[in-house]
């Protein structure tokens, strides 16, 4: 009867399982901020100022033309996946480091017809 060996390899991943279960620390998933923002001709409407960290814009057209959301700044050039139409949502997700950021729309010319504003990301306080 040579079990032993048979038993040593299911004690081991017995005792792996049950410290994950109860004695193993995970790190918590950051919840990303969600901020609110709205597109029409020719406006971004959004918060002038936000903290850092995790962030999901959420973005609703609610103009009669198609448009789309792009942050630039500290080490994010980030768009959405997709133009939406009139009436249209999309989401983007970022992760915001303290620093100055321009938010526009990149179609056409809506940029240069006032489609453009200034993000300011604040150190986030704790």
């Amino acid at each position: 009867m040579k079990r032993a060996p048979l038993l040593v390899p299911i004690f081991f991943l017995g005792f792996l399982c049950l410290t994950a279960a109860f004695g193993a620390e995970t790190p918590q998933a950051k919840t990303a901020a969600t901020v609110e923002v709205r597109l029409s001709e020719y406006a971004v409407e959004m918060p002038p100022t936000l903290p850092s960290g995790p962030t999901a814009f959420l973005v609703r057209n609610e103009g009669r033309k198609s448009h789309s959301f792009k942050i630039e700044g500290p080490g994010i050039d980030g768009m959405l996946e997709a133009i939406l139409r009139p009436h249209g949502t999309g989401r983007l997700e970022v992760t915001l480091q303290p620093g100055e950021y321009k938010v526009y729309c990149p179609i056409g010319s809506h940029a240069a017809k006032g489609m453009t504003r200034p993000l300011v990301v604040e150190p986030k306080r704790d």
